[in-house]
């Protein structure tokens, strides 16, 4: 049966086993002196070569060639030969998340410890997943770790640090291990393509490092899915049979129309990735982490290495927009895809979420830029026809009768607030109408001296909206422009609200009674019930 890639190309030696500059550095530097330790435990994300280094570890310190002050293994002696082929009696491998229990551990490690090496000079124990032990089984191997034997060495692996004792740490050699750079991945990679006596598309590794995550061993097993095509040269296109489907390309497509405001197109953008089948919420993931990598390159070019690496042609697309975009726009796009890519999980209608976000984002985008004219509540944005009359009708009023601003925060009471308070939801309708309905079913309820106004409210959501940032910043904007003085936003949530008079009906109310009176005195009517 033929090996997977990672297994016949695993390193056989130290110098082999690519990153972990850090780990190799200190343990050859042990070996080379003489002073290994007792105890080692490396822990850190699957596939970063953990178990090879403590089968490297293990070879070195019973082969039978190496000189003092070398640390590689020789890879031909009897001692190497025997660890290469899993078959020496004096390196034993367990299984932590097969042998749990607290009698497996002093079977298997305990007893077996204390029995000299069959016929080298250490009895090396390498205990994978160390994690999975039970905690009476820690305890057991505890006293083992505190007072060993000479001629023991105990490796210990675990992909979850956080669930090993304290007391076991400290008693060992702690080494963490680190996700290995795309470049050395791809190299890697390109050794083993050479061997194979295959060639392959550069762009191909790259996708295969990407997509790797940092992690040696899920890149070679791609990389092996690949090579079983069984072409000797094999193209981007014969390689997407095998890897996962990626569009950033598109991603920095639409990142483009959203810049220019290009709805029309940014949404049939969208509407074609459904019609070739790609998944929307993969995709959206995609673009925000398109995103985040413009983002982090804008505030520093250091802080590109905390992203992933894409081929060379999109990394300087992304250099080029993150010199085009402003950083509070990049915000904005990254918050709303993040809420509406949880929409697309449910969504009846596939696009329909991400279609509304890009009309959300282009949106703010053309209000952002509106603002850079004067705040004034008559050079806003005009409201649709249907609405216009009514509102220019009620704007002309607030001009005929000029505000008369208060001294100071403390003159500003609740009774002056919820007078006007018609005129806030007015001006509001001007740049939010969706705004304007929530704060119709609330009330102002307290105007603290500090400035603070308290709007009561029967529903969360509703909450959650006024809350929005964006919509706070409009309402805030809104009641200093009527009242003069600036006013922070505090809502409350009051369930008995509906009991209670609703200030603002009974002020519409008020007026439609007042009309009617004066329709019935001048063409001297009456009401009929």
């Amino acid at each position: 049966m033929a090996l997977t890639l990672y297994r016949k190309y695993r390193p056989q030696t130290f110098k082999e086993v690519i990153g972990q500059n850090h780990i190799k550095t200190t343990i050859q530097s042990e070996l080379e002196t003489g002073k290994i330790a007792h105890a080692y435990l490396f822990s850190g994300p699957r596939g970063l070569g953990k178990t090879t280094m403590a089968r490297l570890l293990a070879k070195a310190v019973n082969c039978l060639k190496r000189k003092e002050g070398e640390s590689e293994p020789c890879n031909s002696c009897e001692s190497c030969q025997e660890v290469i082929n899993s078959r020496s009696l004096d390196v034993i491998e367990i299984d932590a998340a097969s042998h749990t229990g607290v009698d497996n551990v002093r079977e298997n490690i305990i007893n077996n410890s204390r029995f000299t090496p069959t016929s080298r000079k250490f009895k090396v124990f390498i205990i994978d997943e160390v994690h999975m032990l039970s905690i009476s089984a820690f305890n057991a191997l505890l006293k083992t770790l505190e007072e060993p034997p000479a001629h023991a060495i105990f490796i210990l692996a675990t992909t979850e640090i956080h669930k090993v004792p304290q007391t076991i740490i400290s008693r060992c050699q702690h080494f963490e291990f680190r996700k290995v750079a795309n470049q050395d991945i791809i190299q890697r990679l390109s050794q083993i393509v050479s061997r194979e006596e295959k060639k392959i598309d550069q762009s191909v590794l790259e996708n295969v490092a990407y997509y790797g995550q940092g992690c040696i061993r899920d890149a070679e097993s791609l990389l092996g899915q690949i090579l079983s095509l069984n072409d000797q040269k094999i193209t981007a296109e014969q390689a997407e049979l095998v890897l996962p489907r990626s569009r950033f390309d598109l991603a920095l497509e639409l990142v483009g129309y959203l810049i220019k405001s290009d709805s029309a197109q940014a949404i049939f953008l969208v509407n074609r990735l459904v019609e070739e089948g790609i998944n929307l919420e993969k995709f959206t993931a995609e673009l925000i982490e398109i995103l985040r990598k413009i983002m982090l390159i804008k505030v520093s070019d250091q802080l590109g290495q905390f992203t992933g690496t894409f081929n060379q042609d999109l990394e300087k697309k992304v250099i080029d927009f993150s010199k085009t975009i402003a950083l509070d726009f990049l915000l904005k796009v990254v918050e709303i895809l993040v809420v509406r890519r949880q929409e697309l999980k449910f969504a009846d209608i596939p696009q329909l979420p991400l279609e509304l976000a890009i009309l959300e984002i282009i949106g703010d985008q053309a209000k952002l830029s509106s603002q850079e004219k004067p705040d004034k509540i008559d050079q806003a944005p005009k409201p649709p026809p249907a609405q216009s009359n009514q509102i220019e009708t009620e704007v002309k009023k607030t001009r005929l009768n000029p505000i008369k601003k208060p001294a100071s925060k403390s003159q500003l009471n609740l009774e002056q607030v919820t007078e006007r308070w018609h005129e806030v939801l007015v001006s509001i309708k001007q740049y939010n109408q969706s705004l304007a309905s929530t704060l119709k079913i609330c009330q102002p309820s307290v105007v603290k001296a500090d400035g603070t106004l308290e709007i009561s409210l029967q529903h969360q959501f509703h909450q959650q909206r006024i809350n929005d940032s964006k919509n706070r910043q409009i309402l805030e904007k809104v009641l200093a422009e009527v009242f003069g003085v600036p006013l922070l936003v505090k809502t409350i949530v009051v369930k008995n609200l509906s009991a209670r008079d609703n200030m603002v009906a009974s002020k519409e109310k008020n007026e439609v009674n007042e009309s009617l009176d004066n329709v019935l005195k001048t063409f001297g009517g009456q009401v009929i019930d």
